[in-house]
């Protein structure tokens, strides 16, 4: 397909899965896990001695829960576990001992959270999501895809040309192996602009994620230049889409090996996928003309971005700069969005039209203009992070470092 896509590579980690003893307590689990759109068939009968056969010959899962209720010596358990996770894998516990000295310990070998039985599934929610939050928080491996997400502050400020341009000059003129996600997958029009048919099964794999692996990615994307590839859908309107964050997030896993940068075309609307895809991101920009509407929404949007990736660059862009009435001056606009402009990006009726005409990105049919420079600007503001010094900590006990913890 023109992507790097190992064929050698295992299937790509699933989202959750546990290992529980009694049946009362898997269905909790399997309570809790369906909030997050985890299958019941990711709750499995056992304890550590079953997470532990299940893992030998698989991808360990984002998130570990397991059962140490019916074992001999727990910690000894919990701490053979290490052999079998893989890094970044948060573990869960679940006992019956109720004892400060027992949970310090269990902590101490870089476990996420333990809970004493019987858990309600409330607790077992909270659990779940701490864990999840912690994934996000944690520092990307080296090596692993950029995610730039886009989204609108409005309809029409032209974010899918925005995302498209970025990815096309990240591909084209940065060298980048780049796959642009549009996650709208009813409305989407990232494919149609370029005059390209979307490729079945994006549906199939935000669905199922513990089926995800680099075959299944590879034959859904659909070809837009030699280091170009997008990924969409057409889906039926009269079909209810609603894609569970589970499936984004092995998603976005199995992108680590595929490419070296995935751009995010989010639809506008904060359901459970969008703040997901805005967690996820290394960095966000809010795509917004300077209308007063738009200055309320930007704003908003600003609040959601901080709120759900505190650790992202966040940048506001003020698109077709001059063509919408009624603007506001580019001050007053920032000072009432809650954040400077970063880019304001000068509507050029001529370019877009030879890029409506000729199916290409707008980045390309503007590379002689201000607007084209202004482009290259941002893709190359967000090609890369400046990169921090790793934070200095304590030694970490061998099970840490084998969780990437």
């Amino acid at each position: 397909m023109g992507l790097p896509l190992p064929s050698d590579r295992p299937a790509v980690r699933p989202a959750f899965l546990a290992t529980v003893a009694d049946e009362v307590t898997r269905e909790a689990v399997r309570q809790a896990a369906a909030q997050f759109g985890w299958p019941a068939a990711r709750v499995r009968d056992g304890g550590a001695a079953e997470a532990r056969e299940l893992l030998a010959g698989a991808a360990s899962p984002g998130v570990l829960l397991v059962d140490v209720s019916e074992s001999a010596d727990p910690l000894a358990d919990l701490d053979a576990l290490a052999e079998v996770c893989e890094p970044g894998t948060r573990v869960l516990a679940l006992g019956r001992v109720n004892d400060i000295a027992f949970y310090r310990a269990v902590m101490r070998l870089g476990l996420t959270e333990y809970l004493v039985k019987p858990a309600p599934v409330e607790a077992l929610v909270d659990a779940l999501r701490r864990a999840q939050q912690d994934d996000a928080g944690k520092p990307k491996p080296s090596g692993a895809a950029r995610v730039l997400a886009f989204i609108g502050a409005r309809g029409g400020v032209g974010t899918t040309t925005l995302a498209v341009s970025t990815a096309w000059s990240l591909a084209c003129e940065h060298q980048r192996h780049a796959v642009l996600l549009d996650l709208d997958m009813q409305f989407g029009a990232a494919a149609l602009s370029l005059d390209l048919e979307p490729e079945r099964g994006l549906r199939e794999i935000l669905a199922n994620p513990e089926r995800i692996d680099s075959l299944l990615v590879s034959s859904a994307m659909t070809h837009a230049g030699e280091r170009f590839h997008i990924l969409s859908a057409e889906e039926p309107l009269e079909d209810e889409v609603e894609p569970a964050p589970a499936g984004l997030q092995a998603l976005l896993r199995a992108m680590d090996d595929a490419c070296d940068v995935v751009v995010l075309d989010l639809p506008r609307r904060a359901d459970r996928l969008t703040r997901e895809a805005l967690s996820r991101a290394d960095a966000v920009v809010i795509v917004t003309d300077l209308t007063l509407p738009a200055m309320r929404d930007a704003q908003r949007l600003g609040r959601l971005v901080r709120a759900t990736a505190p650790r992202a660059e966040m940048l506001m862009v003020a698109n077709r700069v001059g063509a919408a009435a009624g603007e506001l001056p580019q001050a007053e606009f920032a000072r009432g969005a809650g954040a400077p402009l970063a880019f304001a990006l000068a509507a050029d009726g001529k370019a877009a039209e030879a890029a409506a005409e000729k199916a290409r990105p707008l980045a390309e049919t503007a590379a002689r203009t201000s607007l084209g420079t202004d482009m290259r600007r941002l893709a190359t503001r967000l090609a890369s992070a400046e990169e921090a010094p790793p934070p200095q900590a304590e030694p970490a006990s061998w099970f840490k470092r084998i969780l990437g913890r």
